[in-house]
């Protein structure tokens, strides 16, 4: 299974060495070049239409002979969606992602409805601030007691399941947009959330 490193523009405080440090590739996407820069991590391609990267940086990725895929400004994709279709066999591979913090309101609901489009989505780890999100229908997940969390409905939810948590749920069916399932805590160390149908964000 490979390991990518997505690091893309808007702020970035989240510290994914301190989970995973070995990828074989890492993937800039334009100015999310530079948290890759402040962990000390090298580029192996660069990509986006190049609109927001500074030309320090630029001349840095290209003097260390990173690959540059650039696109014209008058694209109908994303830079974020160019990274994500980018991938080799993503299906098979585990995506960490990086930055996205305090940006454009636009650009934060696009990279949080563009995820859970993908095929591979369930292979995506986007580690905000001191949170990470991930896309799911089920999961076990080894967690610490008293771990805040949110499970966020992306489609309509067919009996949903929580337990592991302050407040569980037995196949109760969640509508898209309900704040039902928001802010609970886990009060054992494995967390087992399920649905027959539909997906959700977890974010803890």
């Amino acid at each position: 299974m490979k390991n990518y490193l997505i690091s893309i523009g808007g702020n970035s405080t989240s510290n994914v060495l301190s989970i995973e440090s070995n990828f074989e590739e890492i993937i800039a996407v334009d100015s999310g070049v530079e948290h890759l820069f402040k962990l000390s991590l090298d580029p192996t391609t660069l990509i986006g239409d190049l609109d927001s990267i500074s030309k320090k940086s630029l001349d840095e990725v290209t003097k260390n002979g990173v690959k540059i895929l650039a696109f014209d400004s008058k694209k109908d994709q994303t830079d974020f969606e160019l990274a994500l279709n980018y991938l080799d066999e993503a299906e098979k591979s585990k995506v960490y992602i990086i930055g996205g913090e305090s940006g454009e309101i636009d650009h934060l609901i696009s990279i949080f409805l563009l995820i859970p489009s993908k095929s591979f989505s369930e292979n995506i780890i986007w580690l905000y601030g001191d949170k990470r999100i991930i896309f799911r229908q089920k999961l076990e997940l080894n967690i610490k007691k008293l771990t805040k969390f949110s499970i966020i409905p992306l489609s309509d939810l067919t009996n949903l399941s929580i337990d592991g948590a302050k407040w569980n749920l037995d196949n109760k069916n969640i509508q898209f947009g309900e704040t039902l399932t928001l802010r609970n805590v886990t009060n054992e160390e494995q967390l087992n959330i399920r649905c027959d149908k539909g997906i959700f964000a977890l974010i803890y």
